[in-house]
């Protein structure tokens, strides 16, 4: 059977982040001819082979059902379709590389905070000056696709050759969409994203494509690498809160689940028990308070390296979508 061609990115920050998340997965990466090839393979797992592409050839070449599998953001995906496009399938979320897809318009437009605003002012704009009103941005497609669901017509795409955040201080387009993590360079250039202006949450995932270049491939060793890396993934956004579970309180497992999603570790614990709970690591504070406020504690903290489970969901997607099931 033939080995599965997995790209990652192959410099630049999100090259750094991807393979501090393979050391953190106990996954070594090997270049085949040292560090200025761009092939390799994972120490340990066989009939993986490694292409290391930018992100925009990996998001690409999925599309067009060259390699089986690749680590890529979600938003050079989304950007990168066309009605010709294979289908490409999110297997796992890794949890970095994180940015949004914005619209931001100068400060200066004091009456315009949300979408429904900008409409009304690009129909406003297109009558007062006979023209449409400008966009700067490298997202043309997400673009297209996020006005056309909110009811914008009224505006013209321009090309973002530079830093797209400087476009409407230098005259060449009225407003911007472009990515950011934090939204500073957008705030320094004098404009500001609007309170629902999020198009698109975008992060590095891992994607496969569903064409047949998947048909002879053996899948045991992809198995295991979507295994670690989806235990890895899991357990970097979880946190394990252990208290002694001393009252059996109506209705609080469900309680849990419902507030913080949260979960027992070894399903519903006995009265006296020491037990322990997964959580959401952006609840971990909620979640305790409110244990504490109930009469739980001592709460102790600790968070896991990995979490795996019965099933794995991206094995699963995996198998389903190319019909190895």
């Amino acid at each position: 059977m033939s080995s599965l061609l997995l790209a990652l990115p192959s410099k630049g920050r999100l090259h750094e982040q991807m393979n501090k998340f393979f050391e953190s997965s106990g996954l070594t990466l090997s270049r085949s001819g040292g560090d200025r090839t761009y092939s390799g393979f994972i120490k340990g797992i066989k009939k993986i082979e490694i292409l290391y592409l930018s992100a925009s050839e990996i998001s690409g070449e999925l599309l067009k059902g060259n390699i089986h599998m690749g680590i890529t953001g979600i938003d050079l995906i989304e950007e990168s379709r066309t009605s010709a496009s294979k289908e490409v399938v999110l297997l796992s979320k890794l949890g970095f590389g994180k940015a949004n897809v914005v619209v931001a318009v100068p400060n200066s437009w004091i009456d315009v905070e949300n979408i429904k605003d900008l409409s009304e002012v690009a129909s406003e704009f297109r009558s007062y000056n006979n023209r449409r009103i400008r966009v700067a941005t490298k997202f043309k497609n997400i673009t297209r696709n996020f006005f056309s669901h909110n009811g914008i017509s009224n505006y013209r795409l321009v090309d973002s050759a530079g830093a797209t955040e400087g476009s409407p201080a230098a005259g060449t387009s009225e407003i911007i969409v472009d990515i950011t993590e934090t939204g500073q360079t957008i705030e320094a250039n004098n404009l500001k994203i609007l309170n629902d202006g999020v198009m698109l949450e975008s992060q590095s995932c891992i994607f496969s494509t569903t064409s047949n270049i998947w048909d002879d491939v053996d899948l045991e060793p992809v198995e295991k690498f979507l295994r670690i890396i989806s235990a890895r993934s899991e357990a970097m956004n979880k946190v394990e809160l252990f208290f002694d579970y001393i009252d059996d309180k109506d209705g609080l497992e469900i309680n849990l689940y419902r507030k913080f999603k949260a979960i027992f570790s070894k399903g519903s614990p006995d009265l006296g028990e020491a037990t322990s709970l997964i959580v959401p690591i952006s609840e971990i504070t909620s979640c305790s308070l409110y244990l504490t406020s109930l009469g739980y504690g001592p709460i102790r903290t600790s968070q896991p390296n990995f979490i795996y489970n019965k099933e794995s969901e991206s094995w699963n997607i995996l198998r389903q979508s190319i019909n190895r099931v």
